[in-house]
């Protein structure tokens, strides 16, 4: 193995109808050339094939244990895992993901000899479509391992300029024990990493390797179907990275004001015309604060031109603009 291994490491598994790839999501874990895990698969009330997989996998190695509960979400099977957890270190993994095989290794190596300092540790990621056809690799593979500031990697979340998924990183149990994801969220990882960040006054440090693999669905969860709770969480992340760049990060105060207007901006073209009426609290919220925000739209330099257009035409009022612009698609 390449090491004493005298530290368990608890992988959380949250499995949701996944037979098309929970296989493949199992044998990577258990191909981890660090050996002494704890693989907890949290069944989260699966009606495919799902169950009947983990009951052949878990009579076969001793290392995996099953939870199973009726459907939550993936944060309840999170949390149900974390806190079933016994190893010194907390990782995850989605069930259509997949991991390199030294990938804990390398993690582990790290956390336990230089980084004692360090609250988790990460390593990089590639994205595949459910084919498997590459979509996106990292943009520096290097193999070296770099730490970002406490700050920097604040403004890395608000600019979504990196994976803010916990599943590339390893945690040390005593620190991660300490949070739980905020049940019925639907942005919860972006929200747990907010509230992290506190604890990570050492800094964020990055191995340089790919060694997590994304599957993205073609569909989202919803399949395609808005629902209103999904971007009112969206916009509470964006408000409350807001109030945290203006507390903590003021040098980072713009790039969290446009991650609010961003988010809105989302909001916006994406809710139904029909839902755009004085009935609806929290669109006649958004709508108040998009149009007293004119002054930033204007001035922002992290927000591009089409951004900025589309926020102006919007603040005069969404749905008249949306109306037409809805109007114009028709006669193309």
């Amino acid at each position: 193995m390449g090491l004493t291994e005298n530290d368990i490491i608890s992988v959380i598994i949250p499995v949701y109808n996944e037979e098309a790839h929970l296989t493949r999501c199992l044998d990577s874990v258990l191909s981890q050339t660090y050996g002494n895990l704890e693989i907890i698969t949290v069944d989260d009330g699966s009606t495919d094939r799902s169950p009947e997989i983990l009951k052949e996998y878990a009579a076969k190695d001793k290392r995996i244990k099953i939870i199973s509960k009726e459907n939550g979400g993936a944060s309840t099977a999170r949390n149900m895992g974390i806190e079933a957890a016994e190893g010194s270190y907390i990782g995850f993994v989605d069930a259509d993901d997949w991991v390199e095989e030294g990938m804990y290794e390398a993690l582990y190596g790290y956390l336990s000899t230089e980084g004692s300092a360090y609250e988790l540790a990460r390593i990089m990621c590639r994205s595949f479509s459910d084919d498997g056809k590459l979509i996106e690799e990292p943009k520096n593979e290097d193999g070296k391992t770099t730490v970002l500031k406490q700050e920097d990697y604040f403004r890395e979340l608000v600019m979504h300029e990196g994976v803010f998924s916990l599943c590339n990183k390893l945690f040390r149990s005593s620190f991660l024990k300490q949070y739980r994801f905020m049940e019925g969220h639907r942005n919860e990882e972006f929200e747990l990493m907010l509230r992290l960040l506190k604890g990570l006054s050492a800094g964020v440090p990055t191995i340089g390797s790919v060694l997590y693999n994304i599957n993205l669905p073609v569909q989202t969860a919803d399949g395609g179907v808005y629902k209103q709770q999904y971007y009112e969480d969206w916009m509470y992340n964006a408000f409350t990275a807001c109030r945290i760049a203006r507390d903590y990060y003021p040098e980072y105060w713009e790039e969290g004001k446009r991650l609010r207007l961003v988010r809105l901006l989302d909001y916006m073209t994406h809710m139904p015309i029909e839902e755009m009426k004085k009935d609806n609290a929290f669109y006649m919220r958004m709508e108040r604060f998009l149009k007293s925000e004119k002054k930033e739209i204007k001035k922002n330099r992290y927000l591009s031109r089409k951004q900025k257009s589309y926020l102006f035409l919007l603040s005069t009022s969404p749905a008249r603009i949306r109306k037409i612009q809805k109007a114009g698609q028709r006669r193309h």
